[in-house]
């Protein structure tokens, strides 16, 4: 992999991660406002997990290319 190639990967996993920690981050004031006595099966659990797996999705695959590229970067 070139090092414009790694970089532009890089830039894209971590617009990845931005935009999924953004929906999180939208989602927050509802699931704050949520009341205490709510049931389960009023809760929207499939927008919530949705997101969540995302956001990890996008994490995990951010880490797993930064740590290949800190591999790559390692003199031989």
């Amino acid at each position: 992999m070139s090092d414009a190639n790694a970089v532009l990967a890089l830039k894209n996993a971590w617009t990845s991660v931005i935009a999924t920690s953004d929906r999180v981050r939208e989602l927050g004031p509802g699931v704050q406002a949520l009341p205490d006595g709510v049931a389960l099966s009023d809760v929207d659990l499939e927008t919530y997990h949705n997101a969540a797996l995302a956001q990890a999705n996008a994490v995990m695959a951010l880490r797993g290319l930064v740590e290949r590229l800190r591999e790559l970067a390692q003199p031989k």
